[in-house]
């Protein structure tokens, strides 16, 4: 069994019209809602709340080269404690297409039981909603997360309509699970 996890990027600033797509930097919702949800994360799934763990812990973080994405995994790494060199790039999955995502998984490295991904819409999800057997991903806001099993030994072996969904994390649900502690990583409008 694989375990892939699969993230968009926090929410980006517009505040820069001249600045390249690839070099948006995350605005402070974006900065308030990547630690949230790798708190989450990591208490939940991978034994960080002294509970034992229900999923084994993430082997490497590969993201887009996008700074947004970049960023993302960053915090998520610190939030998780992995270490630096576990935090790989993949120009392929900058703005990459439900397909090159697919050729990035089966491109993983076979000894990592556990990846997650950071990437881009509408990509990222066209890559989960066609990955799961039988589960249906509705929408994939900035810094949602969604958790999948894959039922073979070799990343290699990945294929469409085959994973089972593990979680779906958005920050609108966390915001509204725990106002207190995720209080402003969502939008006021009610809209993920």
């Amino acid at each position: 069994m694989k375990y892939l996890t699969v993230i968009r990027h926090a929410k980006s600033s517009w505040d820069q019209p001249g600045l390249a797509d690839h070099d948006r930097a995350l605005n402070e919702r974006g900065r308030k809602a990547a630690p949230a949800v790798a708190a989450f994360l990591h208490r939940t799934y991978f034994g960080g709340a002294e509970s034992p763990p229900l999923l084994p812990r993430p082997d490497r973080l590969v993201a887009s080269t996008a700074l947004r994405a970049l960023t993302t995994a960053q915090i998520m790494r610190e939030s998780l404690q992995m270490p630096i060199e576990h935090l790989l790039l993949d120009s392929r999955l900058y703005l990459a297409e439900a397909n090159k995502i697919l050729e990035v998984v089966r491109d993983l490295d076979e000894s990592w039981q556990h990846v997650m991904i950071f990437g881009h819409n509408p990509g990222l999800h066209d890559f989960a909603d066609h990955l799961l057997a039988r589960a249906h991903v509705a929408k994939m806001p900035t810094c949602s997360t969604v958790i999948m099993a894959l039922p073979t030994e070799f990343w290699g072996l990945a294929e469409w309509s085959t994973a089972q969904l593990i979680g779906h994390i958005t920050p609108k649900s966390l915001e509204r699970r725990f106002p207190e502690l995720c209080a402003g990583i969502s939008r006021a409008d009610g809209d993920d």
